[in-house]
């Protein structure tokens, strides 16, 4: 069978066979997925890729639990949640605040490439205007930033996000409402001109 046309749902069962070459296909597919959303939650550096690999290593010691009645992405997202409350509980419970200056280092996530058309001027107002956006999900309370991650950044359903959270979905959208309207609340005051 051509390794890139298996499912996922064939590549966990030939994984809990114990080929290990499967489960590393299915890193191959979801890692990208899971750092972005760990990136977003906790900010970028070594706490990220820390805890995306802890995520992978946790779900192979635990594939075997799998009992495939969602799909494995969502499963695996709600092993990622887990890893980052954790983190978040070993941290204190302290936000990520994400500098507004792109000069200064920091740990938070990186501001997306500006657009080949842009000039300096306009790329430098992009980046601006992004940093504020990441720094102002990042001063979210968890549970908002959770469900804003993941359904408006990284595109989970809302069915899927049920799944992961282990919420009714009627709670997950309640969250949702409010994370953006907390969002902005935070955004609206200091960029009311450009909206």
């Amino acid at each position: 069978m051509d390794e890139v046309s298996c499912s996922d749902a064939e590549l966990v069962r030939r994984t809990c066979r114990g080929e290990s070459d499967a489960f590393a296909l299915l890193v191959s597919r979801h890692q990208d997925y899971v750092y972005n959303a760990v990136v977003h939650l906790v900010g970028q550096g070594w706490d990220a890729e820390d805890l995306a690999q802890e995520v992978f290593l946790k779900a192979y010691r635990s594939i075997g639990g799998f009992r495939r009645k969602a799909r494995f992405s969502t499963w695996l997202y709600g092993i990622m949640l887990n890893c980052v409350r954790s983190h978040w509980r070993r941290q204190g419970r302290r936000p990520r605040v994400v500098s507004l200056n792109p000069g200064v280092a920091d740990d938070g996530p990186a501001p997306d490439p500006p657009s080949p058309q842009d000039g300096p001027l306009d790329q430098a107002v992009r980046s601006e205007r992004v940093s504020f956006v990441r720094c102002c999900i990042a001063k979210l309370p968890e549970e908002l930033r959770e469900v804003i991650v993941l359904r408006d950044l990284e595109g989970l359903s809302y069915k899927e996000l049920a799944r992961s959270l282990s919420l009714p979905l009627g709670t997950v959208k309640s969250r949702l409402f409010r994370a953006r309207r907390a969002l902005r609340a935070r955004i609206v005051p200091v960029m009311a001109d450009e909206l």
